[in-house]
């Protein structure tokens, strides 16, 4: 169960997974079970929540959603750029890193791209399936010899 304090005009977003087919059933959906919120109590204008879910499910607070979707377009080139010399060091293609990522190939592609909108929760499936941290996907490529090597031969295939 993940608890929550919530003040006035804060809210959480309860979606499926990015795995999961948009077409799926709603019933199947919920197969696992209903969505359950639970009032803990409240703290003058804050209420306590415990969310419980099918592991299906995310549950994202709005300020982390709006944080990884606003990213500026420096950052977004930084992820996208650091994203293509990971992926070129671990042989991963769009698709096997979204196969060991868990996430659709769209999104992978975007978050090469340095386009579309990435949720924290993105970032750290792509950092452990690129075997980093997730501050790491936000620093410059560059920094070390073999970094600097793989980008003069990405930017060779940019030509």
């Amino acid at each position: 169960m993940l608890i929550l304090t919530r003040k006035p005009g804060q809210s959480l977003t309860i979606e499926p997974e990015p795995s999961i087919d948009p077409g799926t059933p709603v019933a199947q959906l919920f197969a696992g079970g209903s969505i359950r919120v639970q009032v803990f109590g409240g703290h003058g204008p804050s209420v306590r929540l415990g969310v419980e879910a099918d592991p299906g499910f995310s549950i994202l607070r709005d300020e982390l959603v709006c944080m990884a979707s606003t990213l500026a377009d420096g950052a977004r080139r930084v992820l996208a750029r650091k994203i293509k010399v990971l992926m070129f060091q671990h042989r991963h293609s769009t698709q096997s890193l979204a196969a060991a990522s868990g996430l659709p190939p769209e999104r992978v592609l975007a978050a090469e791209r340095g386009a579309g909108r990435l949720r924290v929760d993105d970032l750290e499936r792509l950092a452990a399936a690129l075997g980093v941290k997730v501050v790491e996907l936000l620093r410059p490529a560059g920094q070390t010899d073999v970094e600097r090597a793989v980008l003069a031969l990405i930017e060779r295939e940019e030509e």
